[in-house]
């Protein structure tokens, strides 16, 4: 008698992919991170809402709404300020910034600072010395462009930056800062807050302009 075969049943596997979704959710969250960061550090508000805008159109709504707390209000009081087109306002994880353009302050390779713009230092301490912020930390950061620089005063943009942030300090301390709360940093051209160059290579002077300037961070 003839014995029948019995034959297994074989059952094709499917992989598990039940870590898509978590691994999606990881990429959301890490999309939501980028753009808080690049509005945190961003002065150009309008960049970061077209960048904000291309993103919600393609991963759906993402709401950022700026710095909160001690910060936020600072830059609510600080948007009263008599600011001009070379002035602006921006924060960041360390704290709130006045950006200043050099071109508002000094003369090309001067750490002199124009009597016409003390006015402007003067509603910043002001403000800085009011009862809510008088406990904040104050750094003022010199910055130039990547352009080689020297003259009889200063051999290189390290020592122009720093004249320049020195500068400053000494002139808010004069009209009411507590010397005890500020601090100068020169940073000459490492830290532009532009690119100096375009992806071809090629020099953006308006950009290298406008990477010229004092940085006057309050952090609470």
């Amino acid at each position: 008698m003839a014995r029948k075969k019995h034959h297994e049943e074989h059952h094709e596997e499917h992989p598990d992919e039940t870590w898509l979704v978590p691994y999606a959710d990881i990429l959301t969250l890490l999309l939501a991170l980028f753009i808080v960061l690049f509005a945190s550090s961003s002065v150009d508000k309008g960049k970061f809402e077209q960048m904000r805008a291309s993103f919600s159109d393609a991963f759906g709504s993402i709401s950022y709404d700026g710095p909160t707390g001690a910060i936020g209000t600072f830059m609510e009081d600080a948007a009263g300020l008599a600011l001009n087109e070379h002035i602006g306002l921006g924060s960041d994880s360390r704290g709130a910034n006045i950006d200043i353009a050099t071109i508002t302050l000094f003369e090309e390779g001067s750490a002199r600072i124009k009597e016409e713009a003390k006015s402007i230092l003067r509603q910043v301490v002001i403000l800085l010395s009011s009862d809510r912020y008088k406990r904040f930390k104050i750094v003022v950061e010199g910055h130039t462009d990547d352009v080689d620089f020297s003259n009889s005063l200063y051999p290189s943009n390290w020592e122009l930056s720093a004249a320049r942030a020195a500068a400053v300090v000494n002139e808010l301390t004069k009209i009411g800062i507590d010397k005890n709360r500020i601090k100068a940093i020169g940073m000459a051209g490492i830290s532009p807050a532009y690119p100096n160059y375009d992806v071809y290579g090629n020099p953006i002077p308006d950009n290298r302009r406008r990477n010229r300037r004092i940085v006057v961070r309050v952090e609470p």
